[in-house]
């Protein structure tokens, strides 16, 4: 990465940490359950995707994994397949994506699956994107308890974050379990920097009306990582055990 419009999968990196395989996302979440986890939400239009992530540092290949799930509205299913070569049908028949009936999102299906992993999981933290708003922060909150903060979607917001997605992708220290939608997310990401700062960066979102791209695994992918080391280094300073 470097310049505006640098890929994240450069040298196809991404895929090296796929460690193992998983065969279906309820297989992952039976494998991981129980595990303290840190959580990422980026509740898009009620229109497009929806993506929750949750990065768990002691994972299945001696590195943290990451687990995904993903929303969709069933008119946009359409829109996508044509864009994807069917492939989307294809991941929500497999389970890789939960389609809620009508146009909308179903946040009430949302608010329920966050809630069940905060129930199978150790949920530490998580961070959010602040433009959902805080009626979705306060509904998630009342069903779970969870420790919320908002993470803006600007380069101050979320530079941290990717510099340490960034980080681990390089040197392999994490696995994504060849999570087929998130290899989709991840494929077709740029990154972007602002003029004259090399140093910030943020995923640059796409035209969701225009075009068939989603990234919506990488912003909550880099909101997780976030509020991961945010702990670490909380408790570090505190003279608490460092949380893992």
């Amino acid at each position: 990465m470097g310049a505006t419009g640098a890929s994240l999968d450069a040298d196809a990196l991404y895929r090296h940490c796929a460690g193992t395989v998983a065969p279906a996302p309820d297989w992952l979440r039976a494998e991981l359950a129980g595990r303290r986890a840190y959580g990422g939400l980026d509740l898009a239009a009620k229109l497009d995707m929806t993506a929750w992530a949750l990065f768990v540092p002691d994972g299945l290949d001696g590195v943290p994994s990451m687990l995904w799930r993903f929303w969709l509205p069933e008119a946009a299913v359409q829109f996508l397949d044509g864009r994807t070569n069917g492939r989307v049908s294809q991941w929500a028949d497999g389970g890789w994506i939960t389609v809620t009936p009508g146009d909308v999102i179903d946040y009430d299906v949302i608010y329920a699956d966050v809630a069940a992993d905060c129930r199978d999981f150790k949920v530490m933290a998580a961070g959010y994107d602040e433009w959902s708003g805080e009626p979705v922060r306060q509904e998630i909150q009342k069903k779970t308890r969870l420790d919320l903060a908002p993470i803006a979607q600007t380069y101050r917001g979320l530079t941290f974050g990717m510099t340490e997605l960034m980080a681990l992708t390089k040197s392999r220290g994490w696995t994504h379990h060849a999570n087929p939608v998130a290899e989709w997310n991840f494929d077709v990401v740029e990154v972007r920097h602002p003029p004259g700062d090399a140093d910030q960066l943020r995923p640059d979102k796409p035209d969701r009306n225009a075009v068939g791209k989603r990234i919506d695994a990488v912003p909550t992918a880099a909101m997780a990582i976030t509020r991961w080391r945010e702990l670490a280094q909380k408790h570090a300073k505190s003279g608490r055990m460092v949380v893992r």
